[in-house]
């Protein structure tokens, strides 16, 4: 068979590759935010209305972040959307608003407790709660409007024109937006409707709300809306992904919908498995045979790939598997989010081999990592795992210009000789990796222990050397481990990894106390422990985990780092940075 000359042909001597710097986003004493709750059922459109106003803020000169709270159901109970919109950005979300709308009877009972005496609430005004007078509740003709209209769901556009008006924003610039959000035969009604919306706000120009942000960006300013989900699709495919098979479950089932939907862009094979033991299997497959592949998955799916993850190991087949996390044990909370499966991304697979794990926490992260996931599972030949949870893969935010270029594909695949040796011994651990058909040579694989030939063997001094050439992997990896990103130093580390970031970012921002620094992992398997001394050398450690037991202290301490305090949650929220800013506040007070 004529040889096949692969392009970029990388080797494991070559230094890592550099991943692109995107401007931090940072805010300052001036921000300036309007916090704004929606409440409603699940199939009421709540998720058109949260991707209508993002997109016509952004245009309209605002910073937004946004992200959702549903329960496990298609139709019925109560879900919220949440909207910052500010001056300057944000990124993470908060506990109490400034302005709640309840789209029906069932949405106010179910936020009460994030409503203060200073929220204004928004409801029909048929809503039962009218009658409540000690608060702060404004009557609107919200579902009339709607039934004139002929469908009760012209509601949502109703509620996106009251509030541009509220917040003097542009109508025109919303207007616009219908074109890309709405079908043509729904368009004029739900323009409509938005301009009802809007005339109707001026009657709401004294509402005690806080100061409304100026917006800020300019039309040059060019940024991408993204949720998780998203930036992990894009990474993957910048990382040259083309083939993901996958089971649905909540909440990794957005990545799969996303990469389905790229398919036709991009020489992307997309398969919905029968099983998450047959879908990791399949990446297998696919590795083997020189595809770049990945799955998808939560915490049940994730033990079922146990058996497989293993067989990677052994075998020394490259995998990425994006692992979003929801509350367990078992079936848990499929629509929540928690901090829970870091022990079992590092414990899964029978067996002692290497695997690393990294836990982005911005939409830059998701696709900085996923694109490095592919890099590392080719260079190293071992199972990546991208850890994720349900709080990032759904919120949306911004980012930065991204520039495609800066993505530096390599490809570690060789043409193979007639004498050709699969697991070739060396001092870096890792052999060159060829696959079938692509040379004179023979590629042999297996799952049981095996020779430098892929000939399976029970020869004990075999065996101890095969052991140790997979654990110089181990060593090598750990060497090149990313350090985790330190901000303006102090004597107090606030350490988080994964999703955390924002929440102790924002948090940080607005204690603005010197003494604090935050410390935030990514790669957070393997560990190296020089990168570790910064925390060993402060003169306190908070640690702030969304788990139960504090699985990342464990490990931390595991490493001789002293952890003085752990605020941990584990009620399938995420962080929300007042709350947090009143956690930390009390702990740090008496410090000196």
């Amino acid at each position: 068979m004529k040889n096949i000359n692969i392009p970029f042909q990388a080797s494991i001597k070559d230094p890592p590759v550099s991943l692109p710097k995107y401007k931090k986003q940072t805010a300052n004493s001036k921000a300036q935010t309007i916090n704004i709750l929606i409440g409603g059922a699940a199939g009421s459109g709540l998720n058109i209305l949260e991707n209508l106003l993002n997109k016509a803020f952004i245009l309209n000169g605002y910073f937004i972040f946004s992200t959702k709270e549903f329960m496990s159901r298609v139709r019925g109970g109560s879900n919220t959307v949440l909207l910052r919109i500010s001056n300057q950005p944000i990124q993470a979300p908060c506990w109490h608003v400034d302005l709640f709308v309840a789209l029906d009877k069932n949405a106010l009972p179910h936020v009460q407790e994030r409503l203060t005496e200073r929220t204004i609430i928004i409801a029909d005004e048929s809503d039962p709660v009218m009658e409540d007078k000690q608060k702060n509740i404004i009557p609107i003709p919200m579902l009339q409007t709607a039934k004139n209209l002929g469908d009760i769901r012209y509601a949502n556009s109703y509620v996106a024109g009251l509030l541009f008006g509220i917040l003097t924003a542009d109508l025109n610039i919303l207007l616009k937006s219908v074109i890309s959000s709405f079908s043509e035969d729904t368009q004029k009604e739900n323009e409509i409707s938005m301009q009802e919306g809007y005339t109707y706000s001026e009657r709401l120009k004294n509402l005690s709300l806080p100061l409304i942000p100026q917006n800020s960006l300019s039309p040059k300013d060019n940024f991408h809306l993204l949720d998780g989900s998203s930036a992990i699709g894009f990474g993957s495919l910048l990382g040259g992904c083309n083939m993901i098979t996958s089971y649905p479950m909540s909440p990794s089932t957005g990545v799969l919908n996303f990469m389905a939907s790229m398919s036709k862009k991009f020489t992307l094979l997309v398969e919905q498995s029968e099983d998450e033991i047959a879908a990791l299997n399949m990446v297998l497959g696919g590795w083997f045979g020189g595809a770049r592949a990945m799955t998808s998955t939560s915490g049940g799916g994730f033990a079922l790939m146990s058996e497989a993850i293993s067989l990677s190991g052994v075998s020394e087949t490259p995998a990425v598997i994006y692992l979003a996390q929801r509350p367990g044990p078992a079936t848990g909370m499929p629509t929540r989010t928690e901090q829970g499966d870091l022990n079992l991304a590092i414990h899964s697979g029978h067996g002692d081999f290497g695997r690393i794990i990294l836990a982005p926490g911005s939409l830059e992260e998701c696709l900085n990592y996923a694109y490095l996931a592919f890099e590392l599972a080719d260079r190293y030949q071992v199972p990546v795992i991208l850890l994720s949870d349900q709080y990032l893969a759904d919120s949306i935010n911004m980012i930065d210009n991204v520039d495609f270029t800066a993505y530096e594909q390599r490809r570690y695949i060789v043409n193979s000789d007639t004498n050709y040796k699969r697991y070739t011994l060396n001092e870096e651990g890792v052999s060159p990796r060829s696959v079938p058909g692509l040379g004179q040579g023979i590629v042999g694989s297996s799952s049981h222990e095996h020779d430098e030939r892929g000939q399976s063997t029970e020869d004990y001094k075999v065996r101890e050397i095969m052991v140790q050439k997979r654990a110089n992997k181990l060593k090598r990896m750990t060497s090149e481990a990313h350090a985790p990103e330190i901000q303006e130093k102090g004597s107090i580390a606030i350490i988080g990894w994964g999703s955390t970031k924002g929440a102790i970012f924002d948090t940080l921002q607005s204690l603005n106390d010197p003494r604090l620094f935050q410390v935030h992992f990514v790669w957070v398997h393997p560990l190296n422990p020089e990168h570790l001394e910064v925390l060993k050398q402060s003169k306190m450690n908070i640690i702030i985990e969304n788990n139960v037991s504090g699985q990342f202290a464990d490990i931390l301490k595991g490493h001789g780092v002293h952890i003085d305090y752990r605020i941990l949650q584990s009620n399938g929220f995420p962080f929300f940075t007042d709350l947090l800013q009143n956690e930390l506040g009390k702990i740090i007070k008496d410090i000196k």
